[in-house]
């Protein structure tokens, strides 16, 4: 028999070995106590800034998360000046920055306060400077190796120099905001992460065109004439990037199948003041840019 024949019945028999092996196996996790999630994600924006508290859940639980609604919230610049954040439903808190005026105070400190259930959670973090959104080109593409032909998107922007800038570039279709795991596009200094030594230039092409949607292949959606599209960049901590890094990557992991990383929580960044345990979420302040643009050729 010729050799490539062995080949082909040694592939036949690896393939079948490898579909036929369906063996349910039943996972016994340990039931974990609930802890305190705070969602605390706010801008210099002159819109609702809002806080979100809730508690965690096991894994296998399909339910809503409870949200947490007689807790005191509030922000504090260095200077003394304290945003309340007042609770409204559902475990949002918010403070409104259309009436009472925007959190902007780029390059200096802010103090998150939760006090619940007997407890005191505390974090600091800096608000960061962020570059101008230049402008967001248009270019009809045909015979694409990957994706569909049609018209697709890319914003200009330039990294401040100097190392250690990180942003969470976000992007608007028709005023929907493009979620995906898959879209979640952060930036280290103009490139994805830390360790390009890139510094002080254009964003990056992968970073520029991650504007465009993607489906859940993961394959850009082209944008049609007369659809509006709307960047904005936020300035995130070093910390924050590293979180977001991490959540992107445990949201997309179960594509990933035999080399899936061990599923973890994040690491955050706002601790108990009397334990010094670690509560579950994030605490940042953006200084926010954005463009919008209506798509044409």
């Amino acid at each position: 028999m010729h050799l490539s024949n062995y080949k082909s019945i040694f592939y036949a028999l690896l393939i079948l070995s490898i579909y036929s092996c369906e063996d349910i196996i039943d996972v016994d996790l340990q039931e974990a106590a609930p802890q305190l999630v705070i969602d605390a994600w706010i801008s210099d924006e002159a819109k609702e800034q809002v806080i979100t508290l809730s508690l965690s859940q096991n894994y296998f639980v399909a339910d809503f998360v409870e949200k947490i609604q007689d807790a005191e919230v509030s922000v504090t610049h260095e200077n003394g000046q304290v945003y309340d954040f007042i609770h409204q439903e559902e475990g949002r808190y918010v403070y409104d920055a259309v009436s009472d005026g925007s959190i902007s105070r780029t390059g200096s400190e802010f103090t998150l306060s939760v006090v619940w259930a007997g407890g005191s959670y505390s974090s600091t973090t800096r608000q960061n400077r962020v570059p101008a959104v230049d402008s967001i080109g248009f270019e009809l593409r045909e015979n694409e190796i990957i994706g569909p032909d049609g018209i697709y998107a890319q914003f200009f922007a330039r990294d401040f120099e100097g190392n250690g800038d990180a942003y969470w570039i976000k992007t608007y279709k028709n005023g929907v905001f493009r979620n995906g795991p898959r879209e979640m596009n952060i930036a280290y200094d103009a490139a994805f992460d830390a360790g390009t030594g890139v510094d002080g230039i254009i964003f990056i092409p992968p970073v520029r065109e991650l504007v465009n949607p993607v489906n859940e292949e993961f394959l850009p959606i082209p944008w049609e004439e007369e659809e509006t599209i709307a960047v904005e960049i936020h300035s995130i901590s070093t910390d924050a990037f590293q979180f977001l890094e991490i959540a992107r990557d445990q949201m997309i992991n179960g594509d990933n199948g035999i080399f899936a990383i061990p599923l973890a929580n994040t690491r955050s960044n706002i601790t108990n003041t009397e334990t010094g345990e670690r509560a579950l979420g994030f605490f940042n302040v953006a200084s926010v840019s954005s463009l919008e643009r209506t798509v044409s050729l």
